[in-house]
Formats: structure tokens, C-alpha cells, sequence
């Protein structure tokens, strides 16, 4: 065709994200605006105010108009200035500890946190209580049981006459793959909704799961490994709870949207993991559907990251999903290769969604690219512009064997960007 228009290539966002998903494990969110006055108030809190539980709680309760303020305010000072004894936890004694070490020592398990909450709540005047049970911590595998001894301690309070539940420990921070701790607040488990705080804590009491009907703990040990930034960034799974998820082929999973959100996936098979094009992740009206074909039979991790898509900050791991791939096939059915301008301009690819193409085959490509100026299909140099209807761009092209790129151009740019990888064999 002559002169070809300047091609820029934007490296895949999975290529991006693997070195560093060990240490983004929980989602860093704002604090709530309704608590913000009172959330400056415990970081302000002067050494002096340390010295009992009692001085303690009265410099903190001053402003505090609720009982909710009150838990709140304690919640806060705990998350910022208690350091997770990470020594204790690696001796096999999650549950060590009391609150008197906590406030003394600034460190301490969740047993100290939990105790330290309960003290402090005591000398604020409100109701708490000490919860023992099971977690899905660090270390968890999905689809193996947290263990039969009690691994995690936490709280609920009374408020407006009604029991909430908190976790200080988990709000904190956590423990990355280096071992050690991690300060990042978590403001999901300050008063955690009882439907979405089952899936991570079970307590030995059922009476503490605070639900009209109460889980057994093989409904808890069956159901996806869910994180807290799954729900900060207003996700639902709808009917995808189980957490093993069982095919001989593709895996399609559709989780709720309330927001735009980006997602990526990655398919690990004992840690490592398999080539991207196993999965592939993208909005589909108000759904983010996760698509994955396992390369073999056997057990694996769907580790699913996402974002809110106005956020250029890195994926934080959402959810694990427990894959045991029963396939026959010898060849596998790979996906397309994804680039970050693909979600950055909210595309969304309707065909073809398979990646490798047989070659001497015509196939149709329609593609969604709201803010897209031109796009076309490079198969060996040769440029195939499709033609626009709307938000969707479409166009038949020939299919040859090596690489197939699918790219736009904004308005006002020069430059063309990759939204998709393809492979003609």
C-alpha cells in the first residue's frame, strides 16, 4: 500500500503487572469522606495520650458524637500505629499476644489487635466483642481448608443496637511475599457487610457470622478466594461463588459492575504462570467477563486483577478462582494478546475473540472503540482500515500466516496504537 501511517506498540498489560503482583495484595482506597475529620483526629494522637487504655480511649473519644465515631476512631489509631508481628506469625502462633503488649509494644498479632480494640472500646463505653474463627490469609491456597485449629482473631461492635463487624488486623496492612509486613489501611473491614465478610472469616460461634441464615464451614472452604478490593471497586459475583470451577475447555465467568472496571487475568500452575494468551478479560456491557482455556489437565490458580478503568495506578489482585482442567484436546483455543490502550480507550472486541487464525481464511473483525478516530488490521504490513457504524468499526480481512495487529488512532493523534495481538498459522 505504499507509505504506512507510524505504528506504536504498547506492551501488554499482564507483561507489566507479573513481577510485581506478589506485593499488590489488598486494595489501598481512600479513606471514607463521611470519617475523614475523625480519621485525622487518631493520626494526631500524641505519645502522651499512650500511657493506659483509659487516657488513651478519652483522647481519641473527644470529638466523637456516635458510638460509630467511637469505633471508628479506635479502628484508625490501631490500623496506623500497630505493626503486625510478622516474627510470631512465621513461629506458628497467630493467636499469641494480649492488648497490653499491643499498646506497649506498637506490634502484636491479630489477637493483640483484636484484644486492644476490645480494651479500648471498654474504656470508650461501647460493646465489643472478641471473635476467634478461621481466615483466608496469607498462605491460602483455594480449595484447601484454612485448617482445623482457630487461625484469626477479630471483633464486633454494638452499634445503634445492632452488632458490626471489624477487623483491625486485616485493615492495617498485610504481609507481602518478602515476608514482612506491609502498612496499607483498608477501610473494607471497618464495619464489613456480614454477606461479604463471610467469605474470608468464619468464626467458631455461627452466631457471629451475623447472617439470617448462618454458612457451614464447608460452604465457607468451597466458596472464590475474594479480597477486599474486589468489593471496593463495587464488584458482584453474582452466581460465580464456588471457588473450584471445573471444565474440560473454556471457562467464561461474568461478575456484576457498578462501575467501569479494567481487568487482566493471570492462569498459575503451582506459582508459575502459563502463557497470557490463556485468558483474556474485558467489559462486556455490565459485566467484566473473564474468559480462560487451560493449556492441560490438572489444578490451577485463575488470579483475577482489576482497577477502576479512570485509574492509571497499577491492578490490585481481586479474586482466585481454583481451576481443575479436565481437557481432552490436544490444541488449545488461545486468546488474543491484550495492549494497555486497549482498556484505556474502553474497547470492547466482539470478533474474533480466538487469537490464532487460520491462515487463507477471511475473517470478519467488529471491534468497540468509543473514542477511536480510525482502526485497521496489519497482517505483514498490509494495512485493512475498517469502517465505522457508530462506537463499532468493521471490515473482512485476510488471514496470512506470522503476526496480526488490530490498531486505532485517536482524534488529534498521528500515532497508532495496539489494542490486539492475533497469530496466523
Amino acid at each position: 500500500m505504499g507509505h504506512n501511517p507510524p505504528l506504536r506498540i504498547f506492551l501488554s498489560a499482564l507483561t507489566v503487572l507479573l513481577p510485581l503482583s506478589g506485593v499488590i495484595l489488598r486494595s489501598q482506597t481512600a479513606p471514607d469522606a463521611a470519617y475523614s475529620s475523625i480519621d485525622a483526629h487518631a493520626l494526631a494522637a500524641p505519645r502522651s495520650a499512650e500511657t493506659s487504655f483509659k487516657t488513651l480511649a478519652e483522647w481519641l473519644t473527644a470529638p466523637c458524637r456516635s458510638d460509630e465515631e467511637k469505633a471508628r476512631v479506635i479502628f484508625r489509631w490501631i490500623t496506623e500505629n500497630i505493626r503486625y508481628d510478622v516474627d510470631a506469625y512465621f513461629a506458628g502462633d497467630p493467636l499469641s499476644g494480649d492488648a497490653a503488649d499491643a499498646l506497649r509494644n506498637k506490634t502484636g498479632v491479630c489477637e493483640g489487635y483484636a484484644g486492644l480494640f476490645g480494651e479500648l472500646a471498654k474504656a470508650s463505653g461501647i460493646e465489643a466483642a472478641r471473635i476467634t474463627g478461621y481466615a483466608k490469609g496469607y498462605g491460602y491456597v483455594p480449595g484447601q481448608p484454612p485448617g482445623m485449629v482457630p487461625n484469626h482473631a477479630w471483633n464486633a461492635v454494638r452499634i445503634g443496637g445492632r452488632w458490626r463487624l471489624i477487623d483491625c488486623t486485616w485493615g492495617a496492612g498485610y504481609i507481602g511475599d518478602d515476608r514482612t509486613f506491609h502498612r496499607a489501611f483498608d477501610p473494607h473491614y471497618f464495619l464489613t457487610s456480614p454477606a461479604e465478610f463471610i467469605f474470608d472469616h468464619f468464626p467458631e460461634n455461627e452466631v457471629w457470622q451475623l447472617l439470617d441464615s448462618p454458612r457451614s464451614r464447608a460452604d465457607f472452604e468451597r466458596t472464590v478466594h475474594v479480597k477486599s478490593g474486589f468489593y471496593n471497586l463495587g464488584l458482584s459475583l453474582g452466581t460465580n461463588s464456588e471457588g473450584t470451577l471445573r471444565s474440560d475447555g473454556e471457562i467464561v465467568v461474568r461478575l456484576g459492575l457498578t462501575r467501569p472496571v479494567t481487568g487482566i487475568a493471570a492462569l498459575l500452575k503451582r506459582e508459575r504462570p502459563s502463557d497470557d494468551r490463556c485468558t483474556f478479560v474485558q467489559n462486556e456491557r455490565n459485566s467484566l467477563v473473564v474468559r480462560v482455556t487451560p493449556p492441560d489437565t490438572g489444578l490451577y490458580s485463575l488470579r483475577l486483577f482489576a482497577r477502576a478503568a479512570a485509574d492509571a495506578g497499577p491492578y490490585g489482585w481481586i479474586l482466585d478462582y481454583r481451576i481443575d482442567s479436565r481437557r481432552k484436546e490436544s490444541r488449545v483455543q488461545a486468546y488474543p494478546r491484550k495492549f494497555s490502550q486497549f482498556d484505556k480507550g474502553n474497547a470492547r472486541i466482539l470478533e474474533p475473540i480466538a487469537g490464532v487464525l487460520p491462515a487463507g481464511t477471511v475473517q470478519t473483525f467488529r471491534i468497540v472503540i468509543p473514542a477511536g478516530d480510525q482502526a485497521a488490521v496489519i497482517v505483514n504490513e498490509s494495512w485493512t482500515f475498517l469502517k465505522q457504524a457508530g462506537d463499532e468499526w468493521r471490515g473482512d480481512v485476510t488471514v496470512q500466516p506470522g503476526t496480526i495487529s488490530l490498531c486505532t488512532k485517536q482524534p488529534g493523534s498521528d500515532e497508532w496504537e495496539t489494542l490486539l495481538e492475533y497469530k496466523g498459522e
